[in-house]
């Protein structure tokens, strides 16, 4: 599963929910501010801008076309 950390009025947080919607791969979507101990944790990780995109061992913040359409590509793939 796919889980999309954002901020209220954050463009990169619906670019990368938008990419996702348009490939029809599911995610939870969370919002940072309602979650302030996750905000720490990803802060202590170096994630550090929104969004925050994690699945698995895959973890990335900010709107990484790139990263994104691998991660696509590998979800897709799970299911096929």
């Amino acid at each position: 599963m796919i889980q999309v950390w954002t901020t209220p009025n954050c463009v990169q947080c619906r670019q990368t929910k938008r990419v996702l919607d348009k490939s029809n791969v599911a995610y939870d979507s969370f919002d940072l501010t309602q979650h302030p101990e996750e905000l720490e944790n990803f802060k202590s990780l170096g994630l550090t801008s929104a969004p925050i995109v994690v699945s698995g061992e895959t973890r990335f913040s900010g709107f990484r076309l790139d990263k994104l359409k691998r991660l696509i590509e590998r979800v897709q793939h799970e299911k096929s």
